[in-house]
């Protein structure tokens, strides 16, 4: 098959009347009065962000769910989607079928669709990227800047569980299923994102650690967060000690948790929207007037180190 035939054949089907049956150039879609259009762009190549033999079905959610997790940490909820796949030729008679049925699930699972894109072969890895379409109403998209002094610092779920999968990804132990899980099909939490669009000061998702992700919500906002080392929530794998898994939540990356900033007047809510949605939501530092660092670790574990980065 060439390309236009498995466009036609599996990629017209997750589409919905704004791709105009992929027939022209581009999609077209008329804006909503009252909306805000949410846009954001995500990457994954083979080799760096997934291994490139797990099941294309795995490798299809993981790629849509880190866009998905964008539009939870702007507050947006999620509409549609642009996807450019390439593929080596020896791969995609293999790959293609399976990676649209993941793209079929999660697509029907978090209630979006496909608007158009780009299909082309590779000379060795697969990449994909997605650009994602979301919306806020106008005005009430959440930045990363707007933290407050004296705001506190909450995150979602627990943190380093996605960086132990990676680590153990071919250990056979059922205490680290999870974790695998984690790693391959992040979570994004879109419900919590839309919950704290009146509450929420600045927010982002957590995809290059812990660390980094809180620097980023203080640096733009022009604030120090003091983050309280004993209070990160963190799995409960006995067989790894509590010093890797705090290391593996301050700079492992990839958990797409929310990391998010609000008055403390708003403590009450957050426990009942806790309980209402079924999700762990913890406070783990405040923001405090910038002197010369921009994240200060209380309980006197380390200085922040560098995270990962891709250059």
């Amino acid at each position: 098959m060439n390309e236009f035939v498995y466009i036609e054949k599996y990629f017209k089907p997750l589409t919905n009347e704004i791709a105009r049956d992929l027939k022209n150039d581009a999609a077209i879609f008329n804006q909503r009065s009252g909306y805000d259009l949410i846009i954001s762009t995500d990457t994954l190549v083979e080799g760096i962000h997934f291994f490139g033999n797990e099941d294309p079905a795995d490798i299809a959610k993981k790629s849509l769910r880190v866009n998905l997790s964008d539009m939870a940490a702007m507050g947006a909820k999620p509409v549609f989607y642009n996807l450019a796949l390439s593929v080596p030729k020896e791969k995609v008679r293999i790959f293609i079928p399976k990676f649209a049925k993941g793209l079929e699930e999660d697509q029907n699972f978090f209630n979006l669709k496909l608007i158009g894109g780009d299909l082309t072969s590779s000379l060795k890895y697969i990449n994909i990227t997605i650009t994602i379409f979301g919306e806020t109403l106008s005005g009430k998209a959440i930045s990363r800047s707007s933290s407050k002094l004296g705001d506190y610092l909450y995150v979602s779920g627990v943190l380093g569980l996605s960086k132990i999968g990676l680590d153990n990804f071919y250990l056979n132990y059922k205490e680290l299923e999870l974790a695998k899980k984690r790693y391959l099909i992040p979570e994004p939490r879109i419900d919590l994102g839309i919950a704290l669009q009146n509450i929420a000061n600045s927010m982002i998702d957590i995809s290059d650690g812990l660390a980094q992700d809180a620097t980023h919500l203080a640096k733009n906002s022009k604030l120090s967060i003091e983050l309280n080392l004993n209070k990160i929530p963190l799995p409960k794998i006995e067989t790894i000690s509590k010093k890797n898994k705090l290391n593996f939540a301050l700079y492992g990356g990839d958990d797409y948790e929310l990391l998010f900033s609000c008055s403390p007047c708003h403590k009450s809510f957050l426990k009942n929207l806790s309980s209402k949605i079924n999700l762990k939501l913890t406070k783990i530092g405040e923001f405090k007037k910038f002197k010369d660092q921009y994240l200060i670790f209380k309980n006197n574990y380390s200085k922040p180190k560098d995270a990962y980065m891709h250059f």
